[in-house]
């Protein structure tokens, strides 16, 4: 059968294998710990299941607007405006079923055949496979362990040739946990206003940082006239509502309405259900994010201590997300594996623990442990993962 061309090059999304994998091992009855997806182990929380279940009661169950219901659409835009001091209104906000149908529409809208796209080295697997499917041309932007992989503008100036159109730009940052600190975030602001430069800032896992260091969003740095930006949100992760798909899109009002267009054509409305739920999360009481954030840096603590014990790993300290990255070259050297793809191999099969590899990211030597799921599949899958690679040396 033939296939369009713009589809050749790309396959599943590799974190989504890992879990399909780990879950067709489990219905063969293999005890399987699954670090690999990027989902929370909480619950929805109650308020917000319940919005979900009235709006079902009373019958909220058609079409909606194609770019979503109003009351949402402003409540995004209210938010932004109270925590970052922008002037957003409805017009600068599109729902959309996801984060991830949100960058695919924001790229489809911006990008196009001769056009180069820069992107952080590691970066979120879907970043290149979408951005080569609106013809662009994805330009790997290298970060460095050192460095915390913190992406500086002074890298991406560098990185501008006369093809460049974007920047696409995750923090805090998956896989890594890398938050941009806010001078970058600005220098990176004032180059896409210098220099047209169309900035696409994925900011899903805004409300998970840790320490001193907190999340900053382009949203400080720009107005919603501005013309070079687009910011995408999602309630997957700070609400634990990954199965609920609704993300948003901020930015001009006239991209948005281009947006809107587009996506009337590609899936209509985000689902009805999931809009109302949505708009309780967005505006309801924010101690329920507060707890999953504590209850995260914990698991992060220790998780690092855990990878530290084990042999040939070394983690650089994420600020946020909820995923570590360990360098695992001393692991591979000293075992003979020859990547990180043959070592998650090795530690499904010896191991029956789910990790994803660094190649799946752009970054081979490295792992990517998840941990959002529950201290016990921690301690046990990380002991796991120490007994498994000691038995390689």
């Amino acid at each position: 059968m033939k296939i369009a061309t713009r589809l050749a090059g790309i396959s599943v999304s590799p974190t989504i294998a890992v879990m399909q994998e780990a879950q067709r091992l489990r219905r063969q009855g293999v005890d399987i710990i699954d670090f690999g997806p990027g989902e929370p182990d909480f619950p929805t929380p109650e308020p917000i299941k319940q919005c979900g279940i009235e709006a079902i009661r009373a019958d909220f169950t058609k079409y909606t607007a194609s770019s979503g219901i109003l009351e949402l659409r402003q409540a995004v835009a209210d938010r932004y405006n109270r925590e970052w001091g922008t002037d957003f209104n409805a017009d600068n906000v599109i729902i959309c079923a996801g984060a991830k149908q949100a960058i695919y529409n924001v790229c489809m809208s911006v990008f196009e055949q001769g056009d180069e796209v820069l992107n952080p080295v590691p970066y979120w697997v879907t970043f290149p496979e979408v951005v080569r499917i609106t013809g662009a041309r994805p330009v790997d932007l290298m970060t460095n362990e050192q460095d915390g992989f913190i992406l500086s503008a002074e890298a991406v100036a560098q990185a501008i040739g006369s093809a460049t159109r974007g920047l696409i730009v995750s923090t805090p940052n998956n896989p890594t946990g890398a938050v941009l600190p806010s001078g970058e975030v600005q220098r990176i602001a004032a180059l896409g206003r210098k220099r047209d430069l169309f900035l696409v800032f994925d900011e899903t896992y805004e409300h998970f940082t840790y320490g001193a260091r907190k999340h900053v969003s382009l949203a400080s740095f720009v107005r919603s006239s501005d013309q070079f930006f687009a910011i995408v949100g999602s309630v997957s992760k700070t609400y634990s509502m990954t199965g609920w798909r609704i993300g948003y899109i901020l930015g001009n009002a006239e991209l948005i309405s281009k947006i809107g267009e587009f996506q009337s054509h590609a899936s209509g409305n985000p689902a009805s259900v999931s809009q109302k739920a949505a708009l309780s999360a967005i505006t309801g009481d924010p101690a329920i994010v507060k707890a999953m954030r504590e209850e995260y840096e914990r698991r992060r603590e220790f998780v690092l201590g855990a990878v530290a014990e084990i042999p040939g790993f070394i983690c650089c300290r994420p600020d946020g997300a909820f995923y570590v990255f360990p360098n695992i070259t001393a692991c591979l050297k000293s075992s003979g594996l020859a990547d990180s793809q043959e070592l998650t191999q090795y530690l499904l099969r010896e191991a029956r623990v789910a990790v994803v590899p660094g190649s799946a990211f752009g970054l081979d030597g490295y792992l990517r442990i998840s941990y959002a799921t529950s201290m016990t599949n921690l301690r046990e899958g990380l002991h796991r993962i120490r007994e498994a690679v000691v038995r390689l040396r």
